[in-house]
């Protein structure tokens, strides 16, 4: 037994050591494992201490740490790159972020050096050379060139150079930063941050000097920060001097529009810029956020630019397009159909007719429009207290103008005052030895103003700015990455660590649109002229549109307008009257230019028709009962600067103020080549000036009557639309806007602060025609004037307006006339009911074939003016038989003038000298119309003859509108068409 146990003794012995060794082994492996584990949470501190101090702070929610440390990960110890892997964000778990406070964009590319060695570590370049950066201006807007100016200085300081700036010595250049003794800007704290020099770039030597080799192109510009420290070595050593970043070509965008270049280091390095560029205490004191006034008022709440549809052009497609463009660049998938919808990119460019859907956040967004109240930062192209008066604020520089001026002034010696203040190029030119400001007056006023927008966009709680343009896109840089979701669109435009936006948290946005529904634009958003309907300070006078009138070999400065303005009527002894404007035009620097009026005559007295007629409407405008209060309004003497890319106000003031009227919209001009007026080539080019149009809900008849006149010769219609806005009139009106046969004005109530409603003659008609006639001056050889219910018809066979042209402008060279008119023919077919075996015979025919029948002879007095016998010798000239017309507008040695109705003017005598009528057989219209025959109860007896269209020209455009088959729209004219008339059958025809 005993021996059974020593063997079991030292069986156990061994084992006992065993143990005691494991034990130590496991003690040892703790101690090693907490050293670890302390030098590890170490390491990932000081890795999101590196993360936090980039990203400008240590506010970033731990969660974005997290995020930013996942990406960091994926970079190996050398400092390569692993391979990405791509994470998929479901909107739940994008949408969770939102119970942290407000995210700042948290995604890095995966070579974003956070967490290794930055570009800024590993690039030291030699101290030899004079290492200086430099650019060249380009003709941008004021905010254009500070996006440069930043660029170009944020590329100085990644590369380790002086920062040389440019002289200024263009009127678009100017910026006021040299000129310090204006007192607009406050630099110390930039010049504390940055390596600046503001003296080499004065002298005009300094451009010579730099090497061709160091002259970047715009796509070297593009690249170089982009390159690495290997690649700016190697310009280090071609350049050691001076590098001059792509010269003049403009701004430096890279990847997508409106996007810093380089590493995610470089662009903060730009963002870090925003923080040093302050206005001085005397100019900033004028921002609505800083005066006592506007205070506790509720105008902080929101802030917009308002930036004008298409410049105010012709179309659209210059602010649309250019929406689209940086939307679409900085979006990615399907979040790009949700928030670059057509509906959003276009009321973008008129904010003020659809603001509610422009507002992206709930917290913004009211109830009702009425409660807004916001700060307005407006390109002065529109009128907002239209719709929005008495809700907003804006800042105002006249202040800070006059307590400039007063202080050189009272100056003891102000020329050398000035002197001292002028120090760039520009300033010291028109300065030099002068002893006020005037000359520049207009410049300081530009430029302090569009700075005093551009700042009052900052403090705002919320941001409505303009997708497209520079402005906003600085607005949005200086209210900085923490705000960035506190707008429509700084979210978009600002994600210098990842390549697409992060889109802002679902359950605090608004107006996205639904991939699956379509996109109906309001009525307001389906027009391609937004006019600028500007009421003088008494309201009783409202400019249309300002213009740059050809006329006399230049382009003269006008206004379209109706009302009333301050002007003296004089009679000489032989009775001829002249008028005269007693007010006077101010333009920029131009002040107290005299003024011509141009009124509408009539077969009375100016005084008569000006003052007299139409007294019992209740409206100051245009009236029936020939009261002619349209008028041209031309500043001959004001001088118009091509230069500028933002024109300065054009403002009308009678000399005790009781009269005045500033209008900013964009200059109307004639859109296309302006012909030679001597040349002796006949172009033949009509254009059609459709007279204010309402009423009209069936879109058959639209598409057949734009389909007719271009096969009748008609080269382009602009349409004043008044109310067709059903969804089926504007899809048609679309198609044709692409095609672009047609431009749609905005002639509504609601635009023109209800001025082209019914109280105005017609809807504001004789504006409308004579807007049309300026727009076309120089482009087309003729214009046509007529309404929505009548066509035009040419010569038979063919039914062409060609043979009309022709024996229009015959007349013209022979015998000195500048327009024709042409009788009109009721359609009294409109009236007739067809029996069931006419309808069926008519049910493949055009709504143009359908009413063929005319009146056998026209109705006195209703289409003509009886001369005696019972009515077989009459007069239809003019009005008296209703004509219409044609005038040429080729020739721009004819002076402007206010357009009538019936002829160019209700002067007979006038009319007789200068208007050719033209016979039945070579041109007339049709006048779908008759209501005198109904309300008289003489549709029985009336006479009627056929008059069937030709059947080529019917077959003309039912091959157009059966061939129509564009893939953009669901609906093609022919399946619209279709459509309609399927519609017609069931309701009735409403055209």
């Amino acid at each position: 037994m005993n021996s059974r146990s020593n063997r079991f003794q030292k069986r156990k012995h061994p084992n006992k050591g065993f143990f005691r060794y494991a034990f130590i082994v496991l003690i040892s492996a703790a101690v090693l494992l907490s050293i670890l584990t302390l030098f590890l949470s170490r390491l990932a501190i000081q890795k999101d201490n590196a993360l936090k101090e980039q990203l400008g702070g240590t506010g970033i929610p731990h969660l974005e740490v997290r995020t930013l440390r996942k990406q960091i990960d994926q970079t190996n110890d050398d400092g390569s790159k692993k391979v990405p892997v791509e994470e998929t964000i479901t909107p739940e778990q994008r949408t969770s972020k939102v119970e942290v406070e407000p995210l700042k964009p948290n995604v890095l590319p995966a070579d974003n050096p956070i967490g290794g060695t930055s570009n800024s570590d590993i690039y030291q370049p030699p101290k030899t050379g004079k290492r200086l950066l430099t650019y060249g201006r380009f003709g941008g807007r004021l905010n254009n060139q500070l996006f440069q100016f930043i660029t170009s200085l944020q590329h100085a300081k990644v590369l380790k150079r002086t920062f040389v700036v440019p002289n200024e010595v263009r009127d678009v250049d100017w910026t006021g930063m040299f000129d310090a003794g204006f007192g607009i800007w406050d630099l110390d704290s930039l010049n504390n941050a940055y390596d600046i020099d503001w003296t080499t770039g004065l002298s005009a030597e300094f451009a010579l000097t730099i090497p061709k080799n160091c002259v970047l192109t715009p796509a070297e510009g593009r690249r170089l920060l982009n390159s690495g420290p290997k690649s700016w070595e190697k310009w280090d050593e071609m350049c050691p001097d001076v590098i001059d970043i792509a010269g003049s070509t403009g701004l430096l965008f890279c990847d997508q529009q409106h996007q810093f270049c380089g590493d995610y280091e470089a662009k903060m390095e730009a963002y870090k810029i925003y923080e040093h560029i302050k206005l001085s205490a005397s100019l900033l004191q004028y921002i609505p956020s800083k005066r006592e006034e506007f205070k506790n008022k509720g105008y902080d709440e929101l802030a917009i630019h308002s930036r004008r549809a298409g410049e105010g052009g012709y179309d659209w497609e210059l602010c649309v397009n250019g929406n689209a463009k940086t939307c679409r660049g900085h979006i990615s998938g399907s979040d790009q159909d949700k928030f670059c919808n057509t509906r959003t990119m276009k009321g973008n460019c008129a904010a003020w007719l659809d603001l509610d859907w422009q507002i992206k956040s709930k917290s913004a967004l009211k109830k009702n429009q009425r409660e807004y109240k916001f700060v307005l930062a407006s390109d002065g192209t529109h009128d907002w207290n239209i719709d929005f008066k008495n809700q907003f604020v804006v800042a105002n520089n006249t202040d800070w103008l006059l307590a400039l001026e007063r202080k050189v002034n009272d100056d003891a010696d102000p020329e050398k005052m000035i002197e001292t203040m002028a120090v760039s190029a520009l300033s010291h030119s028109k300065l030099k030895r002068q002893k006020d400001l005037s000359r520049m007056r207009g410049k300081l006023d530009a430029l302090t103003a569009t700075l005093l927008d551009l700042f009052s966009l900052v403090d705002s709680k919320y941001l409505l700015g303009a997708y497209y343009s520079t402005l906003s896109l600085n607005a949005c840089y200086f209210r900085g990455l923490d705000r960035v979701y506190d707008s429509n669109m700084c979210w978009m435009l600002m994600h210098p660590n990842s390549k697409h936006a992060i889109i802002p948290p679902f359950q605090e946005t608004v107006n996205v649109k639904d991939p699956n529904l379509d996109d109906h634009l309001p009525a307001a958003l389906m027009s391609d002229v937004e006019h600028a309907f500007v009421r003088s300070d008494d309201g009783n006078f409202i400019a249309i549109d300002r213009y740059l009138v050809q006329f006399k070999g230049k382009q003269v400065i006008g206004i379209l307008g109706d009302g009333l303005v301050p002007i003296t009527i004089m009679e000489n002894d032989n009775g001829e009257e002249t008028v005269r404007a007693d007010f006077t035009c101010a333009y920029g620097d131009e002040h107290d230019s005299p003024a011509t009026v141009i009124l509408m005559k009539g077969n009375q007295s100016y005084n008569e028709h000006y003052y007299k007629r139409g007294e019992k409407y209740n409206t100051p405008f245009s009236t029936n009962g020939d009261r002619f209060r349209t008028m041209i309004i031309l500043c001959e003497k004001l001088n118009y600067d091509r230069s500028l890319s933002r024109h300065p106000p054009l403002m009308l003031k009678s000399p005790d103020g009781k009269f005045s009227l500033t209008i900013g919209s964009t200059f109307q001009r004639p859109v296309g080549q302006v012909m030679n007026a001597k040349s002796t080539v006949n172009h033949d080019k009509l254009v059609h000036c459709l007279n204010p149009a309402y009423g009209l809900k069936d879109p058959r008849w639209i598409i057949e009557y734009l389909e007719y006149h271009r096969a009748v010769g008609v080269a382009h219609v602009h349409v004043y639309n008044v109310d067709m806005h059903s969804p089926e009139v504007q899809s048609a009106l679309q198609i044709y806007r692409d095609e672009k046969f047609i431009t749609r004005h905005d002639w509504s109530g609601k635009a023109s602060g209800d001025y082209t409603t019914k109280k105005t003659y017609e809807h504001a008609k004789w504006a409308a025609q004579t807007d049309c006639a300026l727009r076309s001056r120089g482009i087309y050889d003729y214009a046509l004037f007529s309404d929505l219910d009548e066509i035009a018809v040419g010569g038979y066979p063919g039914g062409h307006l060609a043979p009309a042209l022709e024996m229009c402008q015959e007349a013209k060279e022979k015998r000195g006339k500048i327009a024709c008119s042409f009788n009109s023919n009721t359609v009294s077919s409109i009236y007739t009911k067809l029996n069931d075996e006419e309808e069926l015979a008519m049910k493949d025919k055009l709504i143009l074939e359908r009413y063929d029948r005319i009146e056998a002879k026209p109705h006195c007095p209703s289409n003509c003016k009886c001369l005696g016998n019972n009515c077989s010798i009459m007069d239809r000239k003019f009005h008296s038989g209703r004509q219409k017309y044609i005038v040429n507008v080729r020739d721009l040695t004819i002076p402007p003038r206010p357009m009538w109705t019936h002829a160019l003017a209700r002067d007979y005598d006038e009319m007789n000298k200068i208007m050719e009528v033209l016979p039945d057989e070579v041109m007339h219209v049709r006048h779908y119309q008759g209501h005198w025959y109904k309300n008289n109860n003489l549709l029985n007896s009336m006479e009627e003859k056929e008059a069937p269209l030709s059947t080529t020209l019917m077959d003309t455009v039912r091959s157009s509108i059966s061939g129509s088959r564009d893939k953009k729209y669901k609906f093609s004219k022919r399946l619209m068409y279709a459509k309609a008339k399927d519609t017609a059958l069931l309701n009735g025809v409403e055209w």
